[in-house]
């Protein structure tokens, strides 16, 4: 309710044109809330407020919170000169991803307004590949020569890095800037004032190529409950730094990414749903429904083949649902159990067999227990002992080779370097209901026919 009428103010505040009232009051506001309010105004509107901010801090602060559409749209309305200085202000892994959203022509003008060696800095980012730590590092961090003493070493910080983004670390180098050391703030402040750093640097560095995933880095960042890593290239130069606040957006990124891709569909817009048109949203969605589609054909195909075979046992019917809705059911569990397990590293390709083997046992152990009960359902609901034969073995053996396959494809589709989240609920689901047609009327026709 608040936000609202906060939303109401401004829109109020802009409409008579009321520029101190509007800078004092959007001037108090967090940047993660001015981005919050920002959703709720149009382009023209955020633009105007911009204008009205005289202080650049807080312009850079917020525009760091928007949408990159947001900021694309935000660049073009204030001017080059004036966009130059807030990405002259941004920090440079903010500044690479800005400018590499917008035309490249455009970016390299504004490139051509910022100081040499920082335009280079950001060169440099944008020239990685998408999702290494390259990507998504930052080239400002506080280095350290071994010799300094922490007397020196700390009044060196104060001088160089004012405006640093992470200082929690402070990362010792070579003469050929190679990474040799790290020591936390809170170690060179306790320390002796007159002893080197190289006596209270920690050698045994963790750190990553930036040539590594993402995915990798914010492994390695969970697993070493670190605040930020370096990065190193390949002759072991420190490069920059991956902080903790933007391994957060990684992983938020990652996280809907995969989501979307499990129920078939891809991320369409990094904004609100509602801002988003429908036919984008439906033909973002529409693919894998349409594969999953051709798939539910097969297996109408599969039930007309053996329409005999129901017409002189209807009964066979009444299970189709049960042993579609298990089948995918355990696929589905299995899938999301292995792509969770490979995401985060619990689970490894070398141990391939053994992680195949163990989900088999899972399923037959399942299988059994769901067998066993459809199997004395049917015999008191159908009087029959060859049909409770046929569903209870069926829905037996449909769990089994859906909970490997459910294990199987994540691990294939990964093996393939595809990402596994796409073998999950509307492929494995698909591919079991097949499957539990196969076998459903393929037992129906045997038994029938023989006994």
């Amino acid at each position: 309710m608040a936000e609202k009428i906060l939303i109401e103010k401004i829109k109020q505040l802009l409409a008579e044109n009321r520029a101190e009232e509007l800078e004092e009051l959007v001037g108090d506001l967090h940047p993660n809330d001015f981005s919050e309010i920002a959703d709720e105004l149009s382009p023209e509107q955020i633009t105007e407020i911009f204008k009205h901010i005289k202080d650049q801090e807080k312009v850079v602060d917020y525009i760091s919170e928007l949408s990159t559409d947001l900021q694309t749209i935000l660049l073009n309305a204030l001017g080059k000169e004036q966009a130059s200085e807030i990405l002259k202000d941004m920090y440079t892994d903010d500044a690479a991803d800005l400018l590499g959203e917008i035309a490249p022509e455009e970016s390299r003008e504004l490139l051509d307004l910022l100081p040499k060696e920082e335009a280079q800095e950001i060169e440099i980012l944008m020239g990685y590949e998408e999702n290494t730590a390259g990507s998504v590092m930052n080239s400002e961090f506080v280095a350290l020569q071994e010799y300094f003493t922490a007397e020196e070493a700390i009044e060196h910080i104060r001088e160089m890095s004012p405006d640093t983004e992470m200082i929690y670390y402070v990362y010792v180098l070579d003469s050929r800037t190679r990474l040799i050391g790290v020591l936390s703030l809170r170690d060179l402040i306790v320390a002796d004032p007159h002893k080197r750093v190289s006596e209270i640097m920690e050698e045994d560095v963790i750190s990553v190529l930036d040539t590594e995933d993402r995915e990798t880095v914010a492994r390695t960042i969970s697993d070493y409950d670190l605040l930020a890593i370096p990065v190193i290239n390949e002759k072991g130069k420190m490069v920059g730094i991956v902080t903790v606040d933007d391994i957060i957006d990684v992983l938020e990124e990652e996280v809907t990414e995969d989501i979307h891709k499990m129920v078939g569909s891809v991320k369409v817009h990094e904004d609100k749903l509602i801002k988003t048109s429908t036919l984008k949203i439906a033909t973002a969605r529409l693919p894998w429904l349409l594969v999953c589609m051709g798939g539910e054909l097969i297996s109408g195909m599969i039930m007309e083949h053996h329409a005999g075979l129901l017409e002189m046992v209807l009964a066979l019917s009444f299970f189709i649902p049960v042993l579609m809705d298990m089948g995918g059911n355990v696929g589905t569990q299995s899938s999301t159990i292995t792509v969770r397990g490979l995401a985060t590293g619990e689970l490894r390709m070398e141990e391939f067999l053994k992680i195949v083997w163990a989900e088999t046992k899972v399923g037959i152990f399942i299988g059994a227990i769901t067998g066993l009960l459809i199997f004395i359902v049917t015999c008191l609901w159908q009087k029959s002992l060859i049909m409770s034969i046929i569903v209870g073995l069926s829905l037996c053996i449909t769990v089994v080779l859906a909970n490997t396959f459910g294990t199987l494809l994540p691990l294939v589709f990964n093996y393939l370097k595809v990402d596994p989240a796409i073998a999950s609920s509307p492929l494995i689901t698909t591919i079991v209901d097949i499957l539990g047609l196969l076998v459903y009327f393929g037992l129906g026709t045997f038994l029938f026919k023989h006994f």
